[in-house]
This record gives C-alpha cells, sequence and structure tokens, in this order.
C-alpha cells in the first residue's frame, strides 16, 4: 500500500526573515525611551490647567513622572551636566557683558540695566529649550500645552507687557534718565531706577515713588536736568507803600557770593502782580546743579524775610481798610 505524500509547502523564508527583523526591530525600539507619551502627557496637563482641573493635573503629572522616570533617567543625567556647563558659560557672558556696558560711554545706565535684563530672560529661555531637547521632550508640544494654560492668564499679563515696552520706549526716547530731577504730577522727585516694569523715583522725605511705566509715558513731566540751566523763582510781597526798587536792590545783595548761583543769567528781581494788599515780586536765579533747586528755595525764602526786616520794608498781610465820611 503506498502512502500519498503529505501536501508540505515549503516554509516560507522571507516571512521568517520578516518575523525576525520586526522582532528585532521591536526590541530595538523598546530599548530607547519613549518620550512621546510623556510630551502628550505635557499637553494634557495644560488642557487641564486651562479647565481649571487642577487636581487632575496634578494627579496626571505625577504618573507621567513616574512611567517615565526610569527610560528617562540616563537622559536625567546628560541633561543636569549640560545645564551645569551651559549656566557657567551664562554667568561668565553675563559678567563680560555687564563690564563692557558699564566702561561704554554710549549706553546710560537705564538701557544698560534694560540690556542686561534682556539678556538673562533669553539666556535662560535657550538653556531651558536645549535642556528639554537633551531629555527627548518635544518643546514645541511642550509650549503648546503651556499656550493653552497661559490663554487663562493672557490678559492679566497685558500691562505686564505694556509696561515692558513703556520702559523701552522711555529709554530710546532719553525722556529722562537715571540721576534726573523731575517734577511728575507736581511733586519734585529724583530718578532712581529704570526697570522693565516700572520707574523709581526719590522725593525730598527720602520716599521712593514706584511708578508704571506705561503711566510714566503718559504723564506731563518736567526734566529740570536737561536745560543747560534751571531758573529757580522764589515769590515774596511787599506793602504798596514800599518802593519795589528799594526791595530789588535788598534782594540781589542777597545773592552775592553763592558759588551755587551762576553769574550768567544774572540774578533778577521782578514785579509779578499787583494784589488788592500787596504787590508781589519774585527773585530769579540760574544754577547749574538742579539738585540745590529745593535747598536754594529754602534758604533763600528765609533769607529774603530776614532782609526785607532789616531793611523796615514791610512785609503785608491780607487786611481790609474802612474809610467812614462824614
Amino acid at each position: 500500500m503506498q502512502v500519498a505524500p503529505a501536501n508540505i509547502q515549503p516554509q516560507d523564508t522571507t516571512q521568517v526573515a520578516d518575523t525576525t527583523l520586526s522582532t528585532s526591530d521591536s526590541l530595538q525600539v523598546a530599548s530607547v525611551p519613549d518620550t512621546t507619551n510623556f510630551t502628550q502627557d505635557l499637553v494634557d496637563v495644560g488642557m487641564l490647567v486651562a479647565e481649571g482641573q487642577f487636581s487632575d493635573a496634578w494627579d496626571r503629572m505625577t504618573l507621567a513622572l513616574e512611567t517615565s522616570f526610569v527610560d528617562l533617567w540616563p537622559k536625567i543625567v546628560a541633561a543636569v551636566l549640560i545645564l551645569a556647563v551651559l549656566y557657567w558659560g551664562y554667568r561668565a557672558l553675563f559678567s563680560l557683558l555687564r563690564r563692557i556696558l558699564h566702561k561704554s560711554n554710549i549706553v546710560q545706565p537705564g538701557l544698560e540695566s534694560l540690556l542686561m535684563q534682556g539678556f538673562r530672560l533669553l539666556s535662560l529661555i535657550l538653556i531651558g529649550l536645549t535642556v528639554l531637547q537633551t531629555l527627548g521632550i518635544n518643546p514645541a508640544a511642550m509650549i503648546t500645552g503651556i499656550g493653552v494654560a497661559g490663554l487663562a492668564f493672557g490678559f492679566a499679563a497685558r500691562d505686564t507687557v505694556e509696561n515692558i515696552l513703556s520702559g523701552v520706549n522711555i529709554l530710546t526716547d532719553k525722556a529722562f534718565r537715571i540721576g534726573d530731577t523731575l517734577i511728575v504730577n507736581d511733586i519734585y522727585c529724583v530718578v532712581e531706577q529704570i526697570t522693565l516694569r516700572t520707574t523709581r523715583l526719590r522725593t525730598p522725605k527720602n520716599e521712593v515713588l514706584i511708578v508704571p511705566n506705561q503711566q510714566m509715558a503718559n504723564e506731563r513731566i518736567l526734566n529740570h536736568t536737561i536745560a543747560d540751566a534751571l531758573r529757580i523763582e522764589i515769590p515774596f510781597s511787599i506793602a504798596y507803600k514800599e518802593h519795589p526798587q528799594q526791595a530789588r536792590k535788598v534782594i540781589l545783595a542777597l545773592t552775592e557770593d553763592d558759588p551755587r548761583i551762576l553769574e550768567d543769567p544774572t540774578p533778577s528781581v521782578v514785579v509779578t502782580a499787583l494784589n488788592d494788599s500787596s504787590v508781589d515780586l519774585a527773585l530769579w536765579v540760574y544754577v547749574a546743579d538742579p539738585k540745590e533747586e529745593r535747598q536754594i528755595i529754602y534758604y533763600y525764602t528765609e533769607a529774603i524775610r530776614e532782609g526785607l526786616r532789616q531793611a523796615n520794608i514791610e512785609i503785608p498781610f491780607p487786611h481790609l481798610q474802612i474809610i467812614q465820611e462824614n
């Protein structure tokens, strides 16, 4: 009895090879940390934050870190080393740039501060992006997730952006600089610092007035430092029975040999008004240093009163004279 051979087909070696290759590829891919899911987790966290689900966002972030830490730890070590090297380089460049700007006669202190703050911000952003790429995290996807969450805070950050732009405009326009003497809303002050967001002014009471740059850019400001010579006016009054020329001679004698006052233009005394009970005058003097303005006003206000008293020139006060006719 002859047995028919079984219908055995030859094994497909190509299929076996493909299967072997697929398995090898799978093992190779499995050995590489998969950061796609972690990046997607970051996007999901951003969505949860934007929706106000902070508890769920925290749980999702914690779970993502726990499941990804084992695969990411070699890259974490590399990222820490890169962070240390880049930060050291940033500090060295920061110190070098600050010395160069400080020695420059073109860059004013306010602009120097703005440039240094901009350099710091840009450097830290670049370092952060480099570290994220080392970890295998796609910065674009992460920024997308953060951007979704950032929409909730967009309106709050609008004022900050406007203040920064106004600060740049103040520094480039050079309306005032650090050390300038200003009158802002009838407040005498000296510019102490100009930052990205605010301008800090010091008043005669040694108070620090902090004004947002957007408000400073829109204020009516009197700058007493830009002019070569600042005119200071000290008002006073005499009675109608007195002679302005005599008062002028007495007051101008007080300004002689005062090193704070410029000789050109020369000091002068002018009649400013004829009031009901007095003849109003003003002493005009010119100074080169506007920071001495307040001290000069205080000094001559007292000196004028004493000079008129010694010259027997009456300083009037409001009064009413009644004449009765028979």
